[in-house]
């Protein structure tokens, strides 16, 4: 889910400097006297006018939250991230037929997991193995059809979505990725909740934009609950299938702040709101 909102980001972001460079009541008026041009100057106004496209109040300093939701985060981010998803959808999708580099994309195993603790290991693959969060390469048949994916900018139903989706933006991430190709998506704890029916893994996305010339950085920290369910599977195996039915995604700093991380350059926007309760 994050590689999709980063898409977006990064469309988002081209956007900006598009605007900034062709409509002249987008440029900041010039002051009188001589100013010196300094790179932190172009920074900052960098962060400027994208604060403005994302004025919203999870984007607010004063915000204490810990984390950001879909149901926290401001309306503005989710509807903005949701129109540009339907356009880069419609422009790289062409039509409803699924894209052919979508078949890397449905990774799997097939036969469904049978136990919590098999699903687990499964959920773990996905970031030790998959780097799931930045190619969006999930194994499928650890969810039900019609799963329902929520990150703080998103929400909707269905893998086979999922995978459209994602094959629609995932080239948009390899882009600005560059040559280097440096993402990876580290699993810092997984937990199961057994008696709650949900794996909770709390990773860290971390990538270098090295194809967009003021090389952003993006590293976010977040968690997702994976709620699964028993269920039966096809076919004359007894056993049943436990698939996750539910994939929560929460950021550990607002949304808002997720999207400055493309404007600014790399540790000016912190990773997790437990980084300023220490400072």
């Amino acid at each position: 889910m994050m590689t999709k909102a980063l898409a977006v980001l990064v469309s988002t972001q081209l956007l900006l400097e598009a605007v900034t460079a062709f409509c002249p009541l987008s440029r900041p008026l010039r002051p009188s006297g001589r100013v010196r041009s300094t790179a932190s100057n172009n920074d900052q106004l960098r962060r400027t006018q994208a604060g403005h496209i994302f004025a919203t109040d999870d984007s607010n300093e004063n915000n204490t939250g810990s984390s950001s939701s879909y149901e926290s985060s401001a309306s503005v981010t989710k509807g903005l991230v949701s129109s540009l998803t339907s356009l880069t959808n419609n422009i790289f999708g062409g039509s409803s037929k699924e894209p052919a580099d979508t078949a890397d994309l449905k990774t799997s195993l097939y036969t469904p997991p049978t136990s919590p603790e098999e699903l687990l290991t499964r959920i773990q693959k996905e970031y030790t193995q998959n780097n799931y969060l930045w190619t969006g390469n999930i194994d499928t048949s650890s969810f039900v059809p019609n799963c329902t994916f929520t990150d703080p900018t998103l929400s909707f139903v269905g893998v086979e979505k999922y995978v459209q989706n994602v094959g629609n933006l995932v080239p948009i991430v390899e882009y600005a990725l560059g040559e280097e190709q440096i993402s990876n998506s580290t699993l810092l704890d997984i937990t199961l909740e057994k008696d709650k029916g949900y794996i909770q893994t709390r990773w860290n996305m971390i990538g270098e934009l090295n194809a967009l010339f003021w090389k952003p950085k993006i590293d976010v920290i977040g968690r997702t609950k994976f709620w699964y369910r028993q269920g039966e599977t096809n076919g004359n195996d007894s056993n049943s299938a436990v698939q996750v039915y539910f994939y929560d995604e929460e950021w550990e700093i607002p949304a808002g702040l997720a999207l400055l991380q493309l404007v600014t350059p790399a540790g000016t926007i912190r990773r997790t709101d437990e980084e300023r309760v220490m400072s």
